[in-house]
Order: C-alpha cells, then structure tokens, then sequence
C-alpha cells in the first residue's frame, strides 16, 4: 500500500493523474507499465500461436482438438469421430426436447375416456358415463327382435330374446303367436331416460320401428349395463313399451323470400345447367371442368359416379339479390355470386325420380360458371301437406 501512494504522489507532483494496478504477487505497477506489459504479452501469444499452428498435429495426441481451414477436413479419422460425436449430441438434445414437449402436451390435455368426452367435462356439464351409443345398438337389435314376428320361427325369436334379457323379462316380448309383421328398418328415435332403480347404470332407450306394412311404432327398451367404460354386461331389464309419436308442427311460410331473375333462369337451364348436370352426374371429369369455376367445392367436381344417370332438368329458379324484385330489370356484373333451385329428373333404374338442388353459381368474363353443389330445397309456402 505504500508504494502505491508513493506512485500516487509522484502522478500529482508532475501534474499528470496515474494509473496503477496491482500485479498478481500483490506489488503496484503503473499505467504505462502495464501497458507496455501487456503489449509484450500480446506478441509473446501470438508467436506461440503462430508457431502451433505451423507445426504437424501429432498422431494419437488424444488431447488436442484440430480446427480445418474453412472449407476443409479433419485429417485421419478425427472428422468421422468428431462428427459422430456431435451428432449423438444433437440427437440426444432433440430427443430431450421431443420428451419435454410431449410431456407439456400430455400436461395440457387430459386423456379421454372411451367416449371421447374427459371425467372433468362429465362432471362440469352433468353428463353420463353411460354408453350411449353402444346401449343404443342393443336396444335396437332387442326391438327388432320382438317386431319381427313369424310363427314358423317363435321358437328361434324367444331363444334369442331370452339369451339378452334379465329372467323375468316376458321372452315372448308380449306377442301372442299369430300374424306376421317385419321390420323395414329401425332407428334411435332420439329419447334416453334414466332408470331409476339402475341409477348411471340403466336407461329406457327409444327405438321407432318402421314396419313392411307402413306402420310406424316407437318402442321403449329399459337397458342394463354393468361395466360403464368398456361397455360390457348388457341386459335388457324390462319389458317393452310403445310410446306415441311426436305431433308433427305447422312450419310458417318463409318472410321475405328472394325473388327469381326469370330471364336467367330460362337462359342457364339448357346453357350451363343441363350439360353440368349431365357430366356431374356420371362424374365425367373431361367434361365437368368446362362448366366448374376455378376452386369449385369438392361436391360440385366430384358428381355422383353414375348412381342416377339419363338427367332432365325441368325447373330452374335463379336467385335475385336480397331486396331486388322480379320487375326491377337486375343487371348481372363479373365476379357476381348467386344461388340457383334447380330440379332435376333422373333416371336410377326402370323408373324416375325428382330430385331438387341448390346450385352456386359465379359470373366470369367467359360466362356463368358453377362454384357449389347442395341437395334438397325447402318449401317457403310452408302449413300443413294437403294428404297429412
């Protein structure tokens, strides 16, 4: 500490401030002693350097790490061994990330259960665990069963009644013996109500039936199930019951609908729409493409691969934008998107069926072009069907 005053001392008798540092054994040096220190360090380095890098690397001097010239190799095998060597690095870091994100993935969404709905969303929106679906297809084997009714096959009918119902379940399903009936198809009728002595477990399920005969019958099936996750140990629990069927509405007319530009209509009915129909319908690609606009629905390019065949259109209705009416002599401008009702007459087998579809359409500098496809039309009178 002395000598560093006295260095102090002498910066401010010659009017000049002075730096000092204190050398690694402790002792003060001044500023410009240090940086002639420092230079000579410098040169010192370099030389050393420059000498190692001049000199041959020796071999098996397993210490060192060669660095190539730009552009260059490593010599001897030390490239191939390096180079395995950082690529088990990388490799190694991407498997850590891929297990890090995997991990934040897992963390973020919960596993679902075998419904595909989470325990967390059953609890939160009161849902059921049961098996719907599966519940559903049983139910409607079961009524199937007791709708189909064929004395020359009582015998089979009850077996198989019995084998998926509880022991005091009517395994006649209530039919006497007599009479045919068949079943045309059947299908969920959208009703699940509990069962109140089978609490999560058991619920009536409503299948309607619709009969050879016209018949129409909705029947409630009551179904067990005893493993509620995978789904397995279904019985039927009850006796059968027929529920009425819903009282079909009164559908108002629609407000306001959308008038036609007639004049269109009779123009695009044997110009765009009977030759699109044509290709559309034996999904003839070659053709197709002449009357589809550029980014076309996949609907309106794929057709319906000869499933109806021999079209006529009979009726075409395009679409008047909102608030313009049939009078009001509507002029069509380019890049103008419309819809058009369209009905058409196919041919599926001996006979003829009509058939109503919602066409998009788009006006191009070379004409109308159809840009969507979208089967069926609603009736805007609306009311009550003249034969209900």
């Amino acid at each position: 500490m002395r000598a560093a005053e006295e260095l102090f001392a002498q910066g401010a008798e010659q009017g000049q401030p002075q730096q000092f540092v204190i050398d690694p054994a402790g002792q003060p040096q001044s500023g410009a002693s240090t940086a002639k220190e420092r230079r000579r360090q410098k040169r010192e380095t370099k030389g050393k350097a420059t000498a190692a890098l001049s000199e041959a690397p020796a071999a098996g001097a397993g210490d060192r790490f060669d660095v190539p010239r730009p552009g260059g190799r490593l010599s001897g095998g030390r490239g191939t061994h390096v180079a395995a060597r950082m690529t088990a690095l990388v490799s190694v870091s991407l498997l850590a990330l891929g297990a890090v994100g995997v991990m934040a993935y897992t963390a973020g969404h919960p596993a679902p259960v075998e419904t595909g709905i989470t325990d967390e969303e059953v609890s939160k929106y009161r849902l059921t665990p049961f098996p719907v679906e599966r519940a559903i297809a049983f139910a409607d084997r079961y009524a199937r069963l007791c709708a189909n009714q064929n004395p020359e096959q009582a015998d089979q009918r009850r077996q198989a009644i019995a084998r998926l119902s509880s022991a005091g379940v009517d395994p006649t399903c209530g039919w006497d013996g007599k009479g045919n009936q068949v079943v045309a198809y059947s299908v969920w009728s959208g009703v699940i109500e509990p069962i109140a002595e089978y609490p999560e477990h058991g619920f009536y399920i409503g299948i309607q039936v619709q009969l050879t005969t016209g018949g129409l019958r909705t029947l409630s099936v009551p179904v067990w199930v005893d493993d509620l996750k995978s789904g397995n140990g279904m019985r039927v629990v009850g006796d059968v019951g027929t529920l009425p069927q819903p009282d079909p509405a009164t559908p108002p007319a629609v407000k306001d609908p959308l008038e036609a530009d007639s004049a269109l209509s009779t123009e695009l009915q044997g110009k765009l729409f009977a030759d699109f129909f044509t290709s559309w319908g034996a999904s003839n690609g070659t053709t197709l493409s002449r009357y589809v606009a550029p980014g076309a629905s996949t609907s309106a390019r794929a057709g319906l691969r000869g499933a109806l065949g021999s079209p006529q259109v009979s009726d075409v209705q395009v679409l008047l934008p909102k608030g313009v009416g049939a009078t009001d002599g509507h002029e069509w401008g380019v890049d103008d998107v419309t819809w058009a009702r369209v009905s058409v007459r196919w041919k599926p087998g001996s006979g003829h069926v009509t058939e109503r579809y919602r066409v998009q359409i788009v006006l191009t500098d070379q004409g109308w072009f159809v840009k969507d496809i979208r089967a069926g039309v609603i009736d805007q009178e609306g009311g009550k069907s003249n034969t209900s």
